[in-house]
């Protein structure tokens, strides 16, 4: 046989095809999402005649990245398994609000940490038994969490913002105090996701819930470590909200939810769960969020017409980033 005929004989991959296998590459996601920031970066610099690279401006971004980033980090072990939850913005404020409360009466920075980190924990607990308990969707979960967060925050705030010492806050601000917290939390969750069973557990759990059961691996005891390390990631973004501004108001966090969401996806991991996933696109994704919402409210584009945008490249990197194995039963088939 010629080679004229097994090349003939040979099937021509499709359009779809080829993007399988670029997408199936192990390092697409870190270049894909590295690309999409430095495109952006000079994109925005380029049409604000370079204002856009001023020092307050990207500090200002970095400050920004630094909340959602640090909340992207611990949802990642949510999206890991599966499960999605987007009323981390209302709970990191309700958590922010409790934390100032407690200095207030306080004082003392490490019980406001204390009590932030723990009310962060608590409530991404309660999410996750009203779904692993009762049976509900996390994401049904959420929806109806939104409210019920954002109620009580109106409720003890009322229409003021809730004060907690500026030059406390300055001090901690330029000692480095939050740089060196998210360190330590990122690490940690760098350790457990990486390095331990129990990330493996989850992307186990995410891939394919059925097989991990067959395993011996608990589906449930593994959604309630990704719910838990996602309420330490809450509360610690709860500190720096109040680090970061010397107060906490009604506005604290609303929308922060699909921030992170975003943040999640552009930062390369699939919002499905399984092997994909991974601790640190949350960092890369909250940085390329933050430069996109501050580039194009510099470029005079309005609020609503941003969330359009940034629904848009939602789905978008959904597409390209969150496909499940076809050869796999998933928690729908089975």
């Amino acid at each position: 046989m010629t080679d004229a005929v097994i090349q003939k004989d040979i099937p021509k991959l499709k359009a779809g095809d080829r993007i399988s296998i670029i997408k199936n590459k192990s390092s697409f996601s870190l270049v894909f999402s590295a690309a999409i920031l430095a495109i952006l970066v000079a994109f925005f610099g380029g049409i604000t005649g370079g204002a856009f690279f001023g020092k307050n401006v990207l500090m200002g971004i970095f400050n920004q990245a630094l909340i959602i980033g640090t909340m992207a980090t611990g949802v990642s072990f949510i999206y890991t398994t599966g499960n999605l939850d987007i009323s981390v913005g209302n709970a990191m404020a309700l958590a922010a609000v409790i934390g100032a409360l407690v200095y207030n009466m306080t004082g003392s920075i490490p019980m406001m940490v204390a009590a932030a980190v723990a009310v962060g924990m608590a409530l991404m607990v309660f999410n996750c038994t009203l779904s692993v308990v009762f049976q509900i969707k996390s994401v049904t979960v959420a929806i109806v969490m939104i409210q019920l967060y954002s109620a009580i925050v109106s409720e003890i705030l009322g229409p003021d913002s809730l004060k907690v010492d500026y030059g406390i806050c300055k001090t901690l601000e330029n000692a480095g105090f939050r740089y060196a917290m998210f360190l330590g939390y990122f690490i940690l969750c760098i350790i457990v996701y990486h390095f331990t069973p129990v990330g493996r557990r989850l992307r186990f759990v995410g891939g394919n819930a059925k097989c991990a059961d067959q395993t011996g691996i608990s589906a449930k005891r593994s959604t309630y470590i990704s719910f838990i390390m996602a309420g330490i990631g809450v509360g610690v973004s709860a500190v720096f909200t109040i680090i970061r501004t010397g107060s906490v108001s009604t506005e604290v966090g609303g929308g922060m939810g699909m921030d992170v969401m975003l943040a999640t996806v552009l930062g390369g991991m699939s919002i499905f769960g399984g092997a994909r996933s991974n601790a640190y696109a949350g960092l890369l994704g909250a940085l390329t969020v933050s430069a996109l919402n501050k580039g194009l409210l510099m470029a005079g584009v309005s609020s609503t017409v941003i969330q359009g945008v940034r629904g848009i490249v939602f789905l978008i990197l959904v597409f390209l980033n969150s496909e499940r194995p076809a050869t796999l039963p998933t928690r729908q088939q089975v």
